[in-house]
């Protein structure tokens, strides 16, 4: 758990919220129908939106999974290095969150701006 998070996970809101939740699905996995065991945020909870309840309290940004499909989501967000048969480095398959700061990256160029700015 990230440290800025830490004091919302812990809170009674995200407890009762996330609670209720997973007893509205059953404790059923969204993704699988397995035994759910998380409440998944499906918009990360960042330092930028930890304050903003619309992102960590909405049900409707809410996901039961259990904890094979949670490594799995959270997994993906990652780059991962791909080998040949041999061992060698074949390349690199880029993951969600790499993907996603390219695209934030080229939308904030388009309109001028450049790091550093403010």
């Amino acid at each position: 758990m990230k440290e800025y998070a830490e004091g919302f996970y812990k809170g009674k809101q995200w407890r009762r919220v996330s609670r209720a939740y997973m007893q509205s699905r059953s404790y059923v996995c969204e993704r699988c129908g397995g035994a759910a065991s998380i409440c998944h945020h499906k918009t990360y909870i960042t330092p930028r939106n930890i304050n903003d309840t619309a992102v960590t309290l909405d049900p409707d940004n809410l996901e039961c999974l259990c904890q094979d499909c949670h490594n799995r989501e959270h997994r993906a967000k990652h780059s991962r290095v791909l080998f040949d048969s041999d061992g060698n480095v074949a390349g690199v398959e880029e993951g969600k969150e790499m993907e996603e700061y390219r695209q934030a990256a080229r939308a904030a160029e388009s309109i001028g701006y450049r790091e550093g700015q403010a």
